[in-house]
């Protein structure tokens, strides 16, 4: 009987793991009492938003509202885990999630190699061409090297490649170079041109 497929499907899909209906309630409390919210706390449940997948747009919109508010009191740790958060879930506002950034590398010295990483990788996911904010943030993470894990550094050249926006060749050349030991002899541009 395809009848009772059909409402055990559907029972299914109505009973979510408590975990979420947890959260979701939480989201709810927090909105609630915004007033009492700290930029760390809307950074954290915009950041378990994201981690859980919550799909709730009218939460995630209110999360997002709060924090735009917040916005000038934010730092870019909280910045990099609200916007990695939001592409999580897909977030579908890019103006808002390219204000946030934009907020962040107003203060470059104050963004780490990861905190740009992620910020790079939400770009990427959201399909948020903005290339300003492309090199300004793979400048910090070239600059910070050192630092970054190469997870960090293969999210952000994947973030260039799906916006279609090229990375810096020093980027790719330093990361070849420094944490793969490799030999760098010079870019595809300078390769090619000593072929003709």
């Amino acid at each position: 009987d395809r009848g009772g497929d059909a409402d055990n499907a559907s029972e299914n899909a109505i009973n979510l793991p408590p975990y979420v209906k947890c959260a979701d309630e939480y989201i709810r409390f927090l909105i609630t009492n915004q007033a009492q919210l700290t930029p760390k706390h809307v950074c954290q449940a915009i950041w378990a938003i994201g981690r859980l997948r919550l799909s709730d747009y009218f939460l995630v919109q209110k999360m997002v509202d709060i924090a735009s508010h917040l916005c000038h009191k934010l730092n870019a740790r909280e910045i990099a885990n609200i916007v990695w958060g939001l592409s999580k879930v897909d977030y579908d506002k890019p103006e808002v999630v390219s204000e946030f950034i934009y907020h962040a590398i107003a203060t470059p010295k104050d963004i780490t190699a990861q905190e740009a990483a992620n910020m790079l990788f939400a770009l990427g996911k959201l399909q948020i061409h903005e290339k300003e904010a492309f090199e300004s943030l793979s400048s910090i993470l070239r600059n910070q090297l050192h630092e970054a894990t190469s997870q960090a550094i293969a999210n952000a050249l994947w973030a260039h490649e799906v916006v279609g926006i090229e990375p810096p060749p020093e980027l790719l050349s330093t990361w070849a170079q420094d944490r793969l030991g490799m030999l760098v002899l010079g870019t595809v541009a300078d390769l090619n041109n000593d072929n003709r």
